[in-house]
């Protein structure tokens, strides 16, 4: 039987940590041949937290319109997208980590890859601080981000991560769900 890619997405609340979790994950994981953490494409300079491919606007609409991305989506004003290309670099029996939209969970689905979601959420009152703290919005764009919280997400597999609490809790318990994710067979 030939190993299938599996896909791990990462979705959940602008401040919910994922960036932190995910560059703490790839330092844990770094020189592991088959585990992958794979960039976006945004139309806006990344932090120190990402990864991050900036392209300008009209560069990411001439990439979309000739189907460069597997997904791409529009968020607090940006552009964002996965290409196809670094989705093709993971081998055959490898794990990608990428970190997306809610709204971008199908068009990983409709691969023929195993795909897993987690969902990061932390408790509102972290999630104010941490937007507060980062100093990337305004008050009227952290109040829209805090309402947009609690959106649903409809994934096929869903693994809820509780990301409240202290990074010397929440990244052993990040990565040990990758690692878990990776040695599933069954999935």
């Amino acid at each position: 039987m030939r190993k299938q890619r599996k896909i791990v997405l990462l979705t959940g609340a602008s401040g919910s940590g994922k960036d932190t979790l995910l560059k703490a994950a790839a330092s844990h994981f770094k020189g592991d041949n088959q585990v992958y953490f794979l960039p976006r494409y945004i139309t806006r300079l990344p932090d120190n937290n990402e990864n991050n491919f900036f392209i300008d606007p009209p560069a990411f609409t001439f990439l979309r319109e000739r189907d460069f991305f597997v997904s791409h989506w529009q968020a607090h004003g940006n552009s964002y997208g996965i290409s196809n290309h670094h989705i093709e670099q993971v081998p055959p029996g490898g794990l990608a980590v990428i970190s997306i939209s809610r709204t971008a969970v199908a068009d990983f689905e409709n691969l023929n890859m195993a795909v897993t979601t987690i969902l990061v959420s932390v408790r509102a009152e972290i999630l104010r601080h941490r937007l507060k703290n980062r100093q990337r919005e305004d008050r009227l764009e952290i109040a829209k981000r805090l309402a947009r919280s609690d959106l649903p997400v409809n994934a096929e597999h869903l693994v809820p991560f509780d990301n409240s609490s202290s990074l010397d809790f929440s990244i052993p318990s990040f990565i040990a769900l990758l690692e878990g994710i990776r040695a599933d067979s069954q999935h």
